[in-house]
C-alpha cells in the first residue's frame, strides 16, 4: 500500500478514536468515570470547588476536547505507523498533519 494511502487510513483511525473517547455514548460510563476521577483529583490537589458547566482538570477537559485528544492519538499513530512501516520522515510531519486532520473532520461532524 502506498504512503499516502496509509496516512489516510491512519487519520480515520485517528478520528475513530478520538471521537470514541470525546463523543460516542457507547464509551461514555467508561470515559465519564474517568473525567469525574481527574476533576475530583484536581479539586481535592488545589481545594477548589469545579464549576459544573466546565471541567477544571485540564486532563478532564482533554478527554473532551476533539482537537486536544486528537493531537495526542496522531502522535501514537505516527509512532505506530514509523514502526510498522519505517516511515520516518512521516512521524513528525505526520503527526502535526494528522492532528490537523482529526480536528477538521471533528468540525466537519454535526452529529
Amino acid at each position: 500500500m502506498s504512503d499516502p494511502w496509509v496516512f489516510l487510513l491512519a487519520l480515520f483511525a485517528a478520528y475513530r478514536v478520538t471521537r470514541l473517547v470525546t463523543t460516542d455514548k457507547i464509551a461514555e460510563p467508561v470515559t465519564e468515570r474517568i473525567r469525574w476521577w481527574l476533576e475530583r483529583r484536581w479539586q481535592a490537589k488545589h481545594d477548589e470547588p469545579g464549576s459544573a458547566d466546565e471541567w477544571n482538570s485540564k486532563w478532564a477537559y482533554m478527554l473532551s476536547c476533539p482537537w486536544c485528544l486528537g493531537f495526542w492519538v496522531s502522535g501514537v499513530m505516527s509512532v505506530l505507523l514509523s514502526v510498522a512501516y519505517g516511515f520516518d520522515y512521516l512521524t513528525i510531519i505526520g503527526w502535526f498533519a494528522m492532528s490537523a486532520g482529526v480536528g477538521l473532520i471533528a468540525r466537519l461532524d454535526t452529529d
